[in-house]
């Protein structure tokens, strides 16, 4: 090889370097940047998500104190008092009127758990609706019959308090979370994942496969 011939090689080879350290260099800064926007648009959420949850989470607690102000033990017809109905109603109101902006706060098993939450305060707001109809009919004719269905209802509300009494807690801890969460690991997990992905190549075809070629030959 001449020495012009090796100059340009040489030269060839330098250039060759500097686009690949640029380009991995690129690389970095849109990297850095993705995890930049990233976690801004986390941090831009959880300040919203937070309020959300606080609130539902305190007209949760309002519910519960209204259900809880009544003689110990199960509930019986005597406990829904048009008072006691009334506040309960307007707490499970309240509940409602919130938890739609925890539902698309996010994310997915938060609103899931929240949308549990409303569901069971909305079957208990329509039992108090209803067992303090048949209480009020039963004081207007006390020697009139309670309906049928007075011990199922009564069952019912004490079947439906119980597990959102339960699940409240769980929301709680979800919520801490999801508020926790920096989005990072699934960042990585994605990256990861657009790292390892490749195109499979086609099948190779074995030779008793192949259609042979015929002889043509005479």
């Amino acid at each position: 090889m001449d020495a012009g011939l090796a100059a340009v090689c040489g030269a060839l080879a330098g250039t060759f370097a500097t686009i690949g350290a640029a380009f991995a260099a690129g690389r970095t800064q849109l990297e850095s940047a993705r995890i930049a926007a990233h976690m801004e648009h986390h941090r831009q959420r959880r300040e919203p998500r937070h309020g959300f949850y606080r609130a539902f989470i305190a007209a949760m607690e309002e519910l519960q104190t209204a259900i809880g102000q009544r003689k110990p033990g199960p509930h019986a017809l005597s406990d829904f008092t048009s008072a006691y109905v009334r506040e309960c109603r307007d707490r499970a109101s309240s509940v409602k009127a919130v938890w739609v902006d925890v539902a698309l706060a996010g994310p997915e098993n938060v609103s899931t758990l929240a949308e549990e939450l409303a569901q069971s305060v909305d079957v208990i707001s329509s039992l108090c609706a209803d067992l303090g109809r048949i209480r009020e009919d039963q004081e207007r004719n006390p020697a009139g019959k309670l309906p049928q269905d007075t011990i199922a209802l009564l069952i019912s509300f004490e079947q439906t308090v119980q597990p959102m009494t339960e699940n409240l807690p769980k929301f709680r801890k979800a919520a801490r979370n999801a508020l926790d969460d920096n989005g990072l690991s699934n960042l990585r997990t994605t990256s990861r994942r657009t790292r390892t992905r490749s195109t499979p190549l086609p099948p190779l075809v074995p030779d008793r496969d192949r259609t042979p070629v015929p002889d043509t030959r005479p």
